[in-house]
């Protein structure tokens, strides 16, 4: 699964360029897609040393992006110390046991 392949032939929502707004290109460079859930994609860095959740959108000059929500490390196959970032306060609970639940499945899934 690439990057590309995740946000063609949908609509996202138009973003400001900001911390936290970071370009697919970017993100290929030093991160694996996951999943992706409701507007919302999960990577893992390639190291398998951390993740992110952000929401998936388009900046003024098209480049598609994703805005970071949540940034967290991996140790022994779970998250731990999270970073919440753009992200309403009501939503980080559900959204980090989203991002935990589909990590875990990967890492699960890399262990067979």
């Amino acid at each position: 699964m690439e990057f590309r392949q995740l946000f063609s032939n949908k609509e996202h929502p138009m973003m400001n360029e900001r911390i936290g707004v970071m370009s697919i290109d970017s993100l290929a460079r030093q991160w694996v897609p996951v999943a992706e859930e409701s507007g919302y994609l999960i990577a893992r860095f390639k190291d398998g040393k951390a993740a992110l959740l952000g929401r998936m959108g388009k900046r003024e000059d098209g480049k598609f992006c994703m805005e970071i929500a949540i940034r967290a490390t991996i140790e022994n196959s779970r998250l731990s110390a999270p970073e919440f970032w753009h992200v309403d306060p009501a939503e980080e609970q559900h959204l980090y046991v989203l991002m935990q639940s589909r990590i875990c499945k990967v890492n699960a899934d890399s262990d067979r």
